[in-house]
């Protein structure tokens, strides 16, 4: 569980990193940003899972049961609140393309 939980992350961050590099390279400046926001928030989980492992002692979680947990909630949250904050921010960037 906790395995799929990480080929997920890692699948999604490559996902999200490779479509904000072929959209700067096409100049679309804008799509790049938001792309960006989506990887950034991926590559934050690194630091989301490192403050939930120990709330999971905090809580008296066993650990194999809080880390098949934490391998999904690291990052999903992370991506959930990355999509409303683009949900409500306008997309109104000019293009870099002739």
């Amino acid at each position: 569980m906790a395995g799929a939980g990480f080929a997920a992350l890692g699948l999604a961050w490559l996902i999200t990193t490779g479509l904000a590099v072929r959209e700067v390279l096409a100049g679309r400046i804008a799509s790049h940003r938001r792309w960006m926001i989506r990887s950034y928030a991926l590559t934050l989980s690194a630091v989301t899972l490192r403050i939930y492992l120990p709330l999971s002692d905090v809580f008296n979680v066993e650990f194999l049961t809080a880390y098949r947990i934490i391998a999904w909630a690291c990052w999903l949250p992370n991506l959930l609140l990355a999509e409303l904050y683009l949900w409500r921010r306008p997309t109104s960037v000019p293009s870099l393309t002739p």
